[in-house]
């Protein structure tokens, strides 16, 4: 199948929106993920790598995996790889879920607001999980009555 057939597929647009949201959650690094409180101003809005001390690195990687997996399926379509692109964005969403649990910066943690980029990030990593599912539901043939 050309390549500008699948891109007016449903499965195809949710592969190219997978491929966006990937990047989007990628860019979320670089993003102020929150403001540490403090009580004069200008209080420091340090961004994803400066804030998350152990999910930086894995965060990262499923961005990238996300990419890679979402243009695999946009060239191929097969249910497997839906599923393996809807996985990464479900660890994903667990991993960015957990960053305020277990990336608390500075010395006082409770003195950190998370929001901004970790906002931005959470939803990049569901639209990634939804365009996998998207993706499955499309090239299995649920919709068709196929098995």
């Amino acid at each position: 199948m050309r390549l500008g057939h699948v891109l007016k597929t449903p499965a195809g647009i949710a592969a190219v929106v997978a491929v966006v949201a990937g990047l989007l959650l990628m860019l979320t690094l670089f993003m102020s993920w929150g403001q540490q409180r403090c009580p004069l101003e200008p209080c420091p809005y340090p961004n994803g790598w400066q804030t998350l001390s152990v999910l930086d690195i894995p965060i990262a990687l499923l961005a990238g995996a996300a990419i890679v997996v979402a243009v695999l399926s946009l060239l191929g379509q097969t249910a497997r790889t839906a599923l393996v692109l809807a996985g990464v964005g479900g660890i994903a969403v667990i991993l960015v879920l957990l960053a305020p649990l277990i990336d608390r910066p500075g010395p006082r943690p409770k003195l950190f607001d998370f929001g901004g980029g970790w906002t931005l990030g959470l939803v990049a990593a569901l639209v990634v999980l939804a365009c996998g599912a998207t993706i499955w539901v499309a090239s299995s043939g649920v919709l068709e009555g196929e098995e």
